[in-house]
């Protein structure tokens, strides 16, 4: 079984491929504003890797949020415009999960991860994990949290993972020996593929007709004062 996954949650811009359940393939681009010009190049390029042509994908698997609001919304149309028309399965991966899952494969030792991430005007998406016979299993829902009311999760007694994309200004919050690292690094498609797999096997599909992105927030648009008004 060959499952695409896509990760646009972030200023990166990642595709993987996973097989089986093995170690897949993974390719990405750091970069604002690129998703909706790259993405698609990206899905050409790990799929050409893995030598097989995109109507041979089992399923495809997208990260759902939180996140950029613009990031996400291209990610999931992306996502299901290959459904459509490849007549695939979609799964939604949790962002954060994929995100604690990718930190518990780079940091092995660590017993809690958690993911804070700047939503903006002082607020924060908070998702913690433990790890559990090497799992990541979710303490409790992800939500928007203040600063103040993050810092006390931070203080683990145990080793803890903390992936953010404000690196310095959580060190600088925090006196607890934790190791903190950019979040961005752990932006992968490949693990969002592994975690589309598992969710493949228990059959936990997606309805692509009605699948939104995972905003927590509400989406503001700003406009542009009129010019006869920023002349009077």
């Amino acid at each position: 079984m060959t499952i695409l996954g896509l990760e646009t949650s972030t200023a990166v811009c990642s595709v993987g491929l996973v097989r089986d359940g093995n170690p897949g393939l993974e390719q990405s681009l750091r970069e604002s504003h690129i998703h909706s010009e790259k993405l698609l190049t990206l899905v050409q390029d790990v799929v050409r890797s893995g030598g097989i042509a995109v109507d041979q994908l089992d399923a495809i698997a997208v990260s759902i949020g939180p996140g950029s609001f613009t990031g996400l919304r291209i990610g999931l149309s992306t996502a299901k415009g290959l459904s459509y028309a490849l007549d695939k399965p979609l799964v939604a991966v949790s962002t954060f999960e994929a995100m604690a899952e990718a930190g518990r494969q780079r940091y092995q030792s660590s017993e809690l991860i958690t993911v804070v991430i700047d939503a903006k005007k002082d607020e924060w998406y908070v998702g913690q994990f433990q790890v559990v016979n090497s799992r990541v299993i979710e303490t409790g829902p992800v939500g928007v949290r203040s600063l103040d009311d993050v810092i006390p999760l931070l203080k683990a007694d145990r080793p803890s993972l903390v992936l953010t994309d404000k690196v310095d200004e959580i060190r600088q919050s925090i006196a607890a020996r934790a190791v903190i690292e950019d979040v961005h690094s752990c932006c992968r498609g490949d693990i969002v593929a592994s975690l589309g797999y598992v969710k493949v096997l228990k059959q936990e599909f997606s309805d692509a007709s009605a699948l939104e992105p995972m905003y927590l927030k509400d989406f503001i648009v700003r406009t542009v004062a009129p010019v006869s008004l920023l002349l009077t």
